[in-house]
């Protein structure tokens, strides 16, 4: 299967264009798999702010035990942070506009991967009290929950301190997930 890199679509290994939103596929083979998360962080430009850390992965997500505000996962080089997120996420857009508002959804998400980018997340951690720093090394396991027919997947994160468990907003990418998370961070990832 082939990812699309502008929506996170999956898509049959011999597309050529993305089923979902019409963008040119790169294809990417299992030996450049294990760099993927390397080149796309360069693909970007990137802004140094000293020792800046590096967006790897960005996951919008909800909290599961039934608080209703968005949030998003941002898997650094270093961290992991959880911070308020978008509530166009998930296909919102599409409920409240239709056509309109699935679009709008998409150019809000295009535009907040992109400031994630260059964003300074010790910085944003340190401006808002409510931003959750994780250390990797404080991570125990992250259980990234099987995706189910009618369900939302879940991620787990078993820190030495807390738990964390969300419901993963944005299931169309969630098998880039499945990927690019591991390659974050290692064997602390269990793929159910």
């Amino acid at each position: 299967m082939v990812f699309c890199t502008n929506c996170g679509n999956e898509n049959e290994d011999s597309a050529v264009y993305c089923s979902n939103c019409g963008q040119k596929l790169q294809k990417i083979s299992d030996d450049q798999n294990e760099t993927l998360i390397t080149s796309q962080s360069q693909s970007e430009p990137q802004v140094s702010h000293g020792e800046n850390e590096l967006l790897q992965e960005m996951i919008n997500v909800t909290w599961k035990s039934g608080l209703t505000n968005r949030k998003t996962l941002y898997f650094t080089d270093k961290n992991l942070y959880v911070a308020e997120g978008s509530f166009l996420t998930g296909g919102m857009g599409f409920a409240f506009g239709g056509i309109i508002g699935h679009y709008v959804e998409k150019k809000s998400l295009s535009d907040r991967e992109k400031a994630a980018r260059t964003m300074n997340f010790k910085e944003m951690a340190a401006r808002n009290s409510n931003v959750i720093t994780i250390p990797y090394n404080e991570i125990i396991n992250v259980v990234m929950g099987k995706k189910r027919m009618l369900l939302a997947p879940s991620i787990k994160v078993e820190t030495t301190s807390t738990d964390y468990t969300f419901i993963v907003m944005d299931y169309n990418k969630y098998k880039q997930f499945q990927q690019s998370i591991p390659l974050i961070l290692g064997d602390k990832v269990i793929v159910e």
